[in-house]
């Protein structure tokens, strides 16, 4: 290995220096309120505040007690401090380590300022943006480095071991669970931004595979991509803003991936740079010769080593892309429209379906069409009540995709549309499937609006079975609606199927309340305790892709069981012996599953604003 610099840009706008540091996404979209009228309005970098003419009363509706229906809706403002007004420590000092850092690193891949070390500092969870917001930034990063290969990468994790200094790898930051937190002060800590290894390194046309560095975007990967005519065809929520290597070190789940795979069937091999080597694995179609290594990497979340270079799966672009738009009388009747399709041999390659919360939610935070449509859907809607007796209250809407040939997907569309109207579906016309595709990267930007405006938002999500989903759903919405109105505190919960397999669902709920006093985080922990319980109670996964960082490690015993922590903390231990790669993620440590120390989900600005 060269110990020489490599010749690069001397300077460029690096994508953290692009997006929100204290909320979601692109910072020239956002939601706000228009005046003097207080409708909600959306701005994106295409149209400038386009109303959203039902979005306040649903908000009004729904987190209000009752008894205040009548009340003045007033949206009180509570704005996040400008990031110049937030104080961060100033970084640790190691000369003996910057300097042979120096030596091997251009001046332009090595940052400090404060900026950088903010946005390296958290995720995109709740508690993340709360404490942000209030300019609580303890344990910030010491430096940024953000590597351009897979060389830089060996290199820089070599000297992190002899100094014994902290790497935590950041893909888009967009993970809500504390994956990228660090979460002490004792070590010197770098972030390792991966996003400059944004290159797909050769199609192989003939294997259909692909060999990409893992700090590219999902945009660029499927832009590069495309110029050769293939698809990774991995799209989740965060696709905008997140990287293949999070999607890897996750175990991430896509909108397609009843067609596709989740993100481990679509991987063939890997590298992952490890204190003590890096570890390859050998290209193939399938290998019966003992453990499935890669699996071990997978979902390792930084704390095994960083995986910096991936084979994948690749298939070509698909030649017809249709989604179509449909709703059911009721959430049982888009259950056994599923289980049906699911059970047959012609599975779409998306469907989702939304509970009649979350399409009231959908409903309500559309821009308006015009008199014309608007007298269209209403048309729409009595016909539905007074002849197919739809209660509106109850309705739920499904979103249902096919790819590929056009023969193809014309014969899974009749194939599958013959289920849906044996399961009362009404059919929408493709309008709402062009509208979701246009829309699906949205919903978190709603979430930046309501903690602007002294409320907040979140998620659980898990895999359930079909013999226990309807009973989950049922009783998650019920317990957690009652929790904290029976404390004066209003509280909303929805949930959608983004997921489906042969066994189970994907059912990903999302709840929102009023913020209290305090801006802790005491709501917030009561409510998830609150669902990973009930989640539990049916037999549900800790998490379907959200993974784990330190917000899911107090339940890890109860699901993985002890045996297999023990199991990973001797890997652990053997990869990396002096604990630098993500430290106190995924597992708990001997301290917290011996209760001598807290949890970290349990201390975190829970009732004081400190670690």
């Amino acid at each position: 290995m060269s110990g020489e610099k490599k010749e690069y840009p001397k300077e460029q706008v690096d994508l953290y220096q692009q997006i929100k540091w204290n909320g979601w996404g692109d910072t020239r979209k956002f939601l706000h309120q228009l005046k003097p009228s207080g409708t909600i309005a959306m701005t994106t970098p295409e149209l400038s505040s386009v109303p959203l003419p039902s979005l306040r009363g649903f908000i009004k509706k729904e987190l209000s007690l009752p008894g205040e229906e009548d009340k003045p809706f007033v949206l009180e403002e509570t704005p996040s401090l400008q990031v110049e007004n937030i104080h961060v420590d100033p970084p640790k000092q190691y000369p003996e380590f910057v300097r042979e850092l120096k030596a091997f690193f251009l001046a332009d891949q090595l940052k400090d300022d404060k900026l950088a070390r903010i946005t390296h500092t958290f995720g995109k969870s709740l508690r993340d943006l709360i404490r942000v917001r209030i300019g609580q930034v303890k344990n910030a990063p010491d430096l940024i480095v953000l590597p351009h290969s897979h060389e830089e990468v060996e290199r820089l994790v070599q000297l992190a071991h002899k100094f014994n200094v902290v790497i935590i790898p950041m893909g888009g930051g967009s993970n809500i669970v504390g994956a990228i937190e660090p979460v002490s002060n004792d070590r010197y800590t770098i972030s390792i931004d991966m996003r400059r290894m944004n290159k797909v390194l050769w199609v192989d046309r003939r294997e259909m595979t692909a060999c990409i560095q893992v700090g590219i975007m999902g945009p660029e990967l499927e832009k590069q991509l495309h110029k050769q005519g293939v698809s990774l065809g991995h799209d989740p929520d965060s696709f905008e803003f997140s990287t293949l290597g999070g999607w890897l070190a996750t175990c991430s789940s896509g909108h397609q991936s009843d067609k596709y795979g989740d993100i481990e069937d679509m991987a063939v091999s890997f590298k992952t740079v490890t204190p003590t080597g890096t570890l390859e694995l050998r290209n193939g179609a399938r290998s019966g010769a003992g453990i499935n290594y890669k699996h071990i990497i997978l979902g390792s979340e930084g704390t095994l080593g960083i995986i910096t270079e991936a084979v994948m799966k690749v298939h070509a672009v698909p030649q017809a892309a249709e989604y179509y738009g449909f709703l059911f009388p009721t959430f049982a009747h888009a259950v056994s429209a599923l289980q049906q399709i699911r059970s047959s041999e012609v599975i779409p390659t998306m469907i989702r379906v939304y509970d009649p919360e979350e399409t009231q939610l959908s409903f309500a935070w559309k821009p308006s069409k015009g008199p014309i449509s608007e007298f269209t859907s209403a048309m729409v809607k009595k016909y539905l009540h007074y002849i197919r007796s739809f209660d509106f209250k109850n309705v739920c809407l499904s979103i249902i995709g096919f790819e590929g040939p056009k023969k193809v997907v014309d014969f899974h569309r009749t194939s599958v549309f013959d289920i849906l109207s044996k399961n009362a579906a009404f059919g929408l016309g493709s309008t709402p499937g062009k509208t979701w595709a246009e829309k699906r990267y949205d919903l978190p930007y709603i979430r930046d609006f309501l903690l602007d405006h002294n409320m907040w938002v979140d998620v659980a999500e898990t895999t359930v079975s079909y013999a226990n989903l309807q009973s989950l759903w049922k009783d998650a919405k019920q317990t957690f609606v009652k929790h904290f109105k029976d404390q004066g505190i209003p509280a909303w919960i929805c949930a959608h199927i983004s997921h489906t397999y042969s066994n189970g669902v994907c059912l990903y709920f999302i709840f929102a309340s009023k913020q209290n006093e305090n801006k802790d985080m005491a709501q917030y922990i009561e409510a998830k305790k609150l669902m990973t319980d009930i989640i539990f109670k049916y037999g549900g996964s800790l998490s379907h892709h959200h993974g784990v960082g330190y917000e899911h490690v107090p339940w890890m015993t109860r699901y993985a069981t002890k045996g297999w922590i023990n199991i990973y903390r001797s890997l652990k231990e053997t990869i990396d012996p002096k604990d630098i790669c993500n430290p106190r993620k995924l597992i708990p440590s001997i301290k917290e599953e011996n209760n001598k120390e807290p949890y970290l989900f349990d201390v975190i600005n829970v009732k004081h604003p400190k670690l």
